[in-house]
């Protein structure tokens, strides 16, 4: 079983990743910095901010409207999402009625074999006072893989889940599930 690296808050993880059918998923190496992390607790709209109720591309986006008209603060922020020392420009969108931060960018990240891949990338970081009770600083993170990129044996999006210290608690093949804020892990299959 192949492993997943990633580091939230500082804390830097290897985690085996969940197999799934046709063989196990890329390993990738990516860390949300504290700075991101952070951003939840008192998420900072600029002043060229609108609204959206929705945030990302393909299988790394989500929704957050609540009900018909329900849209949330969105901008644009030059930053360092993925912790490899480069500012990406992230969209992000707070969605304020569930505490919930989201940030998506596109472009280059580490694999963890040390090579590049390209795709997508949703984070989500609960925010105090959630309206799912989770713990301030826990979420979810989601990077989009074509085959063979970072290892993986097939297309699809990968992450993890990770409690308010960055812990991963659970890892793989990810579907989003934007009616709850959260991510689905796949279900594991060993060919």
């Amino acid at each position: 079983m192949k492993a997943f690296v990633l580091a939230v808050a500082g804390v830097v993880l290897a985690l085996p990743v969940a197999s799934r059918a046709g063989g196990a998923s890329g390993p990738v190496a990516v860390q949300v910095p504290p700075k991101v992390a952070a951003m939840a607790d008192a998420p900072k709209p600029g002043a060229g901010a609108t609204k959206k109720s929705s945030i990302g591309k393909g299988k790394a986006a989500a929704s957050t409207a609540n009900a018909a008209g329900d849209d949330d603060s969105f901008w644009v922020e030059d930053i360092d999402i993925d912790g490899d020392g480069t500012l990406e420009q992230t969209d992000v969108l707070w969605d304020d009625e569930d505490k919930v931060l989201f940030l998506s960018a596109s472009g280059d990240f580490k694999c963890q074999n040390g090579g590049t891949g390209t795709g997508d990338m949703l984070i989500a970081i609960n925010g105090k006072g959630n309206s799912r009770g989770r713990p301030a600083g826990s979420g979810f993170y989601v990077v989009t893989l074509d085959e063979d990129e970072c290892k993986a044996d097939e297309a699809g999006s990968y992450g993890c889940k990770f409690d308010a210290r960055g812990v991963a608690t659970a890892c793989g093949a990810v579907i989003v599930d934007d009616k709850n804020d959260d991510i689905t892990i796949a279900a594991a299959t060993d060919d």
